[in-house]
């Protein structure tokens, strides 16, 4: 004949079965406490992020009509192109003459 135990018993041991196993848990050691820490730098710096600011500065405008001819008169978007690959800034000096002034403006194209 089987033996039952009262329900209540096996409560009142449940908070130490789980103590037992939390305990055991946490006695476990990982697995790499044999591997040294990692090297720390020698030598620490600090420089802050806004130590190169630059405060704003009004620059000085033109009218657009000013700004259309100058482009214009270096040739204009393929001398912007060439500055970007050269590095050197655009200049009037720089531009080949060319025949029909709206083959220089817009590539030569038409419509």
């Amino acid at each position: 004949m089987a033996h039952f135990h009262h329900p209540s018993s096996s409560r009142a041991l449940l908070p130490w079965i789980l103590a037992l196993f939390t305990g055991a848990a946490f006695a476990q050691a990982p697995a790499d406490t044999e591997a040294s820490p990692p090297s720390l730098p020698t030598k620490l710096s600090y420089s802050p992020a806004i130590s190169a600011y630059q405060t704003y500065e009004d620059q000085q405008g033109q009218s657009w009509r000013e700004a259309n001819d100058r482009v214009g008169q270096i040739g204009g978007w393929r001398a912007y192109a060439k500055e970007i690959k050269t590095g050197k800034p655009a200049s009037v000096k720089d531009v080949a003459p060319a025949s029909d002034q709206r083959v220089g403006d817009h590539g030569g194209g038409t419509p």
